[in-house]
């Protein structure tokens, strides 16, 4: 039986991005839009159309500026590397520990498998004057440019947000302007006084909150990015900030409060939230022996009880997870240390660790690189290999191992629980928040279900426009 959807490359790609949480922008966009798509519809029917145009044009455009406008701008940046002969997929995390550095050197130096030749350079010219700015060594070169794509990003998701929360009051301003116009068209004293002071600050008080028109600035960006360069969950808080930031700033009087809940509600969900929800559907396959951590790619492997069998005892056989003592005497489970050693010398392609190898791939904790006439792989040393990630995937390859003949209901498990983390993620984020936005709404302006700040722009409008 074949689970239905399931059949070829691209729909398990699909699945295993939204399973990725930590390392996908998959997840966040499909639920990003579902959830904005929820928004809107709130706010249509609580606050009005204007307040719906406001939230479409806000969450759609940060989505945009997030999930595709910063990736861009660092995709642009690493056209800069070839010219000065570096290679922007190395990881600057690399040079954060220097005898683990050395030591990744000294191992490449020795190594002999075409498959490495092109690390084994890059490796071995790290401290080497640059070909084209001889005044700075390849490792110089490659922390600044990671600490410009930091800075860069951050400062234009910063203007673009900026820029779209302007555009957006702008578009509500106009829509008022227009229709007031329209409705006094008829009182030639209230039009005249209208078409003198249009021109001036009728609602411009009101939406562009000049006195604090203020453009976010970015002193000290450079040490930010230094400080945060070797921390990937730093540089999402951090950029995470500037968005909150910007929104609160340019917040209008009297929507500060509703804008300060949405974005503490984003926050706490991306860095709180979304990590448990994936945990308790694990902990729920665990209950029911339907263990669901790996990645989907390895899940739908081909021949995947003979692969997880035979991984499953080169881990056993190699004792590749021990049993130690921690300080309190309690008995925890650590790597064995030789292991990420031994699987950047060992043939990878052998019998016995071929399988091992490929569910570590498919995991997304190691990466593979292959020799150009293709005939030769090795693990790469271009990726930062997480000791505790590695640790965990073979504790679940154990666990899978045991209940390897219940794959099918596993499979179908581990759909329900990516799907399901999705939609109950869309779910907070588009109708739980709103809806506690829109009560708070009420609570602030006397059961007024519309935002108060296009209300006092209109108001302000009409008080002019009697003067």
């Amino acid at each position: 039986m074949k689970l239905p959807g399931i059949t070829t490359k691209y729909p398990i790609e699909l699945l295993s991005g939204l399973a990725n949480n930590d390392s996908s922008i998959v997840p966040m966009a499909v639920k990003d839009f579902i959830s904005n798509c929820a928004i809107v519809d709130t706010y249509k029917k609580e606050g009005g159309a204007d307040d719906a145009r406001e939230k479409a044009i806000e969450e759609f455009g940060t989505g945009l500026v997030w999930l595709f406008g910063i990736p861009a701008v660092k995709k642009i940046i690493d056209f800069v590397y070839k010219p000065l002969g570096l290679n922007p997929k190395f990881d600057v995390t690399l040079l954060k520990d220097k005898d683990k550095l050395k030591e990744t050197v000294n191992s490449l130096k020795n190594s002999s498998n075409p498959a490495l030749e092109n690390e084994k350079n890059i490796f071995s010219t790290l401290k080497d004057k640059n070909s084209a700015l001889k005044f700075l060594t390849n490792e110089q070169l490659y922390k600044g440019l990671s600490v410009s794509k930091f800075a860069i990003s951050t400062a234009m998701s910063a203007f673009a947000l900026s820029k779209l929360i302007s555009y957006k009051q702008k578009t509500t301003q106009k829509r008022i302007e227009k229709d007031f116009k329209k409705e006094t068209a008829s009182k030639v004293l209230l039009s005249n006084s209208l078409n003198n002071s249009l021109s001036n600050d009728i609602t411009f008080k009101a939406f562009d909150n000049s006195k604090n028109k203020k453009d976010i600035t970015f002193k000290g960006i450079s040490k930010l990015g230094e400080l945060f360069m070797y921390n990937p969950i730093a540089n999402t808080l951090i950029l995470d900030g500037v968005i909150t930031s910007s929104r609160l700033l340019k917040a209008r009087k009297g929507e500060k409060k509703e804008v300060a809940l949405k974005e503490i509600f984003q926050i706490a969900f991306i860095y709180a939230v979304a990590k448990p929800i994936q945990i308790m559907f694990e902990k729920m396959g665990q209950l029911i022996k339907r263990p669901i951590e790996l990645d989907p790619k390895v899940l739908f492997l081909q021949n995947l009880k003979d692969k997880v069998k035979n991984a499953n005892k080169y881990i056993i056989d190699n004792n590749l997870i021990e049993y130690v003592k921690d300080k309190n005497g309690a008995e925890i489970s650590v790597l064995n240390k030789d292991f990420i050693k031994d699987i950047h010398t060992k043939d990878i392609n052998s019998s016995s660790l071929s399988a091992l190898i490929e569910i570590l791939e498919n995991n997304g904790v190691i990466s593979i690189v292959k020799s150009k006439d293709g005939k030769n792989s090795a693990v790469s040393y271009m990726k930062n290999i997480d000791e505790k990630e590695v640790l965990k995937t073979l504790e679940n390859i154990n666990s899978l191992a045991k209940h390897i003949d219940k794959i099918k209901s596993i499979k179908a498990f581990k759909i329900f629980a990516v799907l399901g983390n999705v939609a109950l993620a869309a779910w907070i984020m588009g109708v739980v928040q709103p809806k506690l936005a829109i009560q708070m709404r009420k609570m602030l302006n006397n059961g007024d279900n519309r935002n108060p700040a296009i209300i006092a722009a209109e108001n302000e409008m009409k008080e002019k426009a009697k003067m």
